[in-house]
C-alpha cells in the first residue's frame, strides 16, 4: 500500500484540494493556495517477519486538515476518516492544533492500516 492506494479515497475532500505530504507553495515557501485542504503522509511502514518470510506490514498514516475554522477542520476530518473506513484502520487518533505562522486551525487524523 502507498500514496496511490490511499489519494483516491481522499481526493474528493476539501473542494479536491488534497496533497501527499506538502500542499502546492508559491516561490516564497507560503500556500499558493486558499483554505481548507488537505494533506496527507505515510509516518512508517515497519514490516513484520516470520520464520517463513514477511508477514504483514502496518501502515501509519496522517491526515492534516487545514482551515481558518477548527469547525471545518473537524468536519472535513470527519469526512476523511470516513473515506478510510474502507482500509479498516486501527489505533485511530484524532489530534486538534493551530498553525500560528499561517493563522490557520489544523485537525489532524493518524490511524494504521494492517496490510
Amino acid at each position: 500500500m502507498n500514496e496511490d492506494d490511499i489519494y483516491p479515497l481522499l481526493a474528493p475532500l476539501a473542494g479536491g484540494q488534497v496533497y501527499p505530504y506538502v500542499a502546492p507553495l508559491n516561490q516564497d515557501g507560503q500556500p499558493s493556495i486558499s483554505p481548507p485542504w488537505v494533506v496527507f503522509s505515510i509516518i512508517s511502514a515497519p514490516e513484520s517477519d516470520t520464520l517463513c518470510g514477511q508477514a504483514e506490514t502496518m501502515l501509519s498514516v496522517q491526515v492534516d486538515v487545514y482551515s481558518r475554522t477548527i469547525s471545518e477542520a473537524r468536519e472535513i476530518r470527519s469526512q476523511a476518516y470516513e473515506a478510510i473506513k474502507v482500509l479498516k484502520p486501527e489505533s485511530v487518533n484524532n489530534i486538534p492544533g493551530y498553525e500560528p505562522e499561517a493563522r490557520l486551525y489544523r485537525a489532524s487524523l493518524e490511524f494504521q492500516v494492517l496490510y
